[in-house]
């Protein structure tokens, strides 16, 4: 069955010397991979159709089971080549494609989830001034909402009064515990979050565009912002990592690179 949607490019692989393996992510059909061969061609009609964070118009062959689907036409919609000129942005911008491309599973609606990437990265190519941790951070606890795993912050009145500055966190159960509802298993991975990182998660989480989270955090004029991000950062990191199984390391590298200097010492 043919079938036309707009596409944004996540990921571009070598094939063959001549020909690359694309994934896509669709509104209609969640994650897409295809095969185009001969793009690397000179007479190639892919040739310059596409690129990593290019929007396009694509239309495709669909299998009915998921695998690799052939492509027939891509006409490329929104370029974004004001991030070719930066090397932060460019670098966020990986980091978001790659995290999505893991998360979303493939032959699912993503209608909500696509106009988040396009928001995101238009967001990164047009507004050089974007503080990219916090969008980074914006972004995965949408994402993490998109997908069905967000994290429940709510507190007790009885486990979590207001003067306990630092909560506890259960990763099975993706929840803060509670002692009177249900005791913690042996060995189950548990781990220490602080009242104001919570809150800045909930800001985050309540935040559908990322201009208002954006706002409320200028005006808050909160001198521990940096730490507080820090530790949101790290919250979800080892959430990810529990819930969908995604590489530490790319995380990793991706945020000490922001935080590198052009002559790559450590800011």
């Amino acid at each position: 069955m043919i079938v036309q949607n707009p596409a944004i490019v996540l990921q571009i692989r070598p094939w063959s010397q001549t020909s690359h393996m694309v994934t896509w992510l669709t509104p209609d059909y969640g994650r897409v991979v295809t095969a185009v061969k001969g793009a690397c061609r000179p007479k190639s009609a892919f040739l310059g159709q596409y690129d990593l964070f290019y929007t396009c118009d694509l239309l495709f062959y669909r299998r009915e089971r998921d695998g690799v689907h052939a492509i027939r036409e891509c006409v490329p919609r929104e370029l974004r080549e004001p991030l070719r000129q930066r090397w932060r942005h460019v670098v966020a911008a990986s980091y978001l494609c790659d995290l999505t491309a893991r998360a979303v599973p493939s032959q699912q609606e993503a209608a909500d989830l696509f106009a988040l990437l396009s928001q995101t990265l238009d967001r990164l190519s047009h507004a050089p001034e974007t503080n990219l941790r916090a969008l980074l951070l914006w972004y995965e606890t949408h994402l993490l909402r998109h997908v069905g795993l967000l994290p429940d912050l709510r507190t007790c009145p009885h486990c979590h009064p207001s003067e306990r500055m630092w909560l506890r966190f259960s990763l099975p159960s993706g929840r803060l515990t509670c002692p009177h509802l249900a005791k913690s298993q042996p060995g189950e991975s548990t781990l220490a979050l602080h009242r104001a990182v919570r809150s800045l998660f909930m800001l985050l989480a309540d935040a559908p565009q990322f201009e208002t989270a954006a706002q409320i955090l200028a005006d808050k004029k909160n001198d521990n912002q940096a730490n507080l991000l820090l530790g949101l950062s790290r919250f979800l990191g080892m959430f990810m990592v529990f819930h969908l199984e995604v590489p530490s390391a790319v995380r990793r590298v991706t945020w000490e690179t922001l935080d590198t200097t052009p002559a790559q010492r450590p800011a």
